[in-house]
């Protein structure tokens, strides 16, 4: 039935939030800055936003998860609420990651509305090193503590190599394979 769900629909929609580093920040006084500088702006700005997450990763982070997403562009994740959980469900979209609840998804498709919007800046590797991430709260679906546990979460089953292999390539490669009682333990649900 997963399987069903995940290859029948795509997201489309137009972005309601930043595409682009410099729709953010004022690019030229950004680049003159140390990396060191950029990082401690980029969380200090986005730090009590409460529609906003942010993250930096290091090039070679980026590389990984850009390579990991290409290939394995769908992400299914349970977030505790109120003494039970509900699922998200993410697909990959060249620098974007889009978030919508799985029921939703189920229902509507490519109607989706996105409830979280996870973007990566890449203007910045060459000359910083870094990749700036920034996560877009939309319509307060989620609350700023479970955009910033979604996002780490990402980050890290999508970085993880043993992480990534078992659940992240599995449920986008080999979806029989996939077990999701196991992935859901896995957050203690």
């Amino acid at each position: 039935m997963l399987n069903i769900i995940l290859n029948k629909y795509k997201f489309a929609f137009t972005y309601p939030c930043p595409r682009k580093l410099r729709e953010i920040v004022k690019m030229s006084l950004f680049e003159r800055e140390s990396k060191d500088q950029v990082v401690s702006l980029w969380m200090e700005y986005h730090k009590d936003k409460q529609n906003n997450v942010s993250y930096v990763v290091s090039k070679d982070e980026y590389e990984i998860l850009k390579r990991n997403t290409k290939e394995s562009p769908l992400f299914l994740l349970p977030i505790k609420r109120n003494g039970g959980h509900f699922q998200l469900i993410g697909q990959a979209q060249t620098n974007s990651i889009l978030f919508t609840f799985l029921e939703e998804y189920k229902k509507s498709g490519s109607f989706s509305s996105p409830y979280f919007i996870l973007t990566i800046f890449d203007e910045l590797l060459a000359q910083k090193q870094v990749s700036l991430i920034r996560g877009d709260i939309m319509d307060y679906k989620i609350d700023k503590d479970e955009a910033t546990f979604l996002t780490n979460q990402f980050l890290k089953f999508y970085m993880t190599p043993d992480l990534y292999e078992k659940y992240i390539y599995t449920l986008n490669h080999k979806q029989n394979e996939f077990n999701y009682d196991d992935f859901k333990n896995h957050f203690q649900i």
